[in-house]
């Protein structure tokens, strides 16, 4: 078994999406299915037309037969992306079932390609990421984390295939608020538990213990994000679960500096406090850990 970055864990085992074949069908009586986009734990994301407006959207369907708590899910993923609206949030548009009573999300679509895509794509090349257009294109994700987190919301499943890079403004959306947590709610992660992107999921989310998790999952989960884009690899990148998780919970933070030399080496003491093991050694909020980085990397 695997653990890369695109796959989910939910009790310790993976999440295989369904495929769903909905081509021409009108939901919502609105809503024209053209072609299927991409598929997730929860669902899978179409692109469609809407009959009204004649704009294309995204609308994205909670799979058949989907338990009572994935949809609840969605409904919290919606109210989360409707209370970031202005930031990079993706924008959520509307809110309809399907005749055989799935429920769906219409959000705006979006045309550019994820940034695991773009950091791929420059790798193959031998291309390093450059600090200064890092800065540009994460600043805005980390204003919305902040707002998220001043709101009680918890991301929870930060990695580079949730980052959205838009092709004409180089702008940003931040993606898949479906792990979403309210810290003023009811939970709906039990213990022993496990939600998120393997590589990208801190220590606290892989002991199991779901009332431990807070903004400070989304710290680790944004510094590992950064890892990635600066380095070539995410910080621990085990394909063995099992050595994944003792690597994340107790071996030393690894070395920035080494995979990248252009950088001050206090770059290191800055992935300690990202990544740190205990929640409290962390940074304690994702605008603390964005001032260090920019003043080490000096933009």
């Amino acid at each position: 078994m695997t653990a890369g970055g695109g796959d989910r864990i939910v009790g310790r085992s993976m999440v295989r999406p369904v495929t769903q074949h909905r081509t021409g069908e009108v939901v919502g009586g609105r809503y024209r299915i053209v072609n299927l986009l991409g598929e997730g734990g929860q669902g899978a994301v179409f692109r469609a037309v809407d009959l009204r407006a004649g704009d294309e959207v995204a609308l994205k369907v909670l799979r058949a037969g989907a338990e009572r708590e994935s949809t609840e899910r969605m409904f919290r993923e919606a109210q989360a992306m409707a209370s970031l609206h202005g930031t990079a949030a993706v924008r959520v548009m509307d809110q309809v079932w399907t005749d055989d009573g799935s429920m769906c999300l219409v959000t705006e679509l979006l045309h550019g390609q994820p940034l695991d895509d773009v950091l791929e794509a420059a790798e193959k090349s031998g291309a390093r990421a450059d600090v200064g257009a890092l800065v540009r294109l994460l600043d805005p994700v980390i204003h919305t984390l902040q707002r998220a987190h001043d709101a009680g919301i918890v991301h929870r499943d930060l990695k580079p295939a949730n980052i959205f890079v838009l092709e004409n403004d180089g702008g940003v959306r931040l993606l898949d608020f479906g792990f979403v947590k309210f810290t003023r709610l009811r939970g709906l992660t039990g213990d022993g538990m496990i939600a998120g992107s393997p590589s990208y999921i801190a220590p606290e989310a892989w002991m199991g213990r779901a009332e431990a998790i807070d903004h400070r999952i989304d710290v680790y989960g944004i510094g590992a994000v950064i890892f990635r884009c600066l380095g070539g690899k995410p910080p621990f990148a085990a394909t063995d679960l099992g050595k994944l998780l003792r690597d994340v919970t107790s071996a030393k933070r690894p070395s920035l500096h080494e995979l990248r030399p252009d950088l001050h080496p206090d770059i290191d003491e800055w992935v300690v406090l990202s990544l740190a093991v205990h929640p409290e050694e962390r940074f304690q909020s994702v605008t603390a850990l964005w001032r260090a980085f920019r003043s080490v990397v000096g933009t």
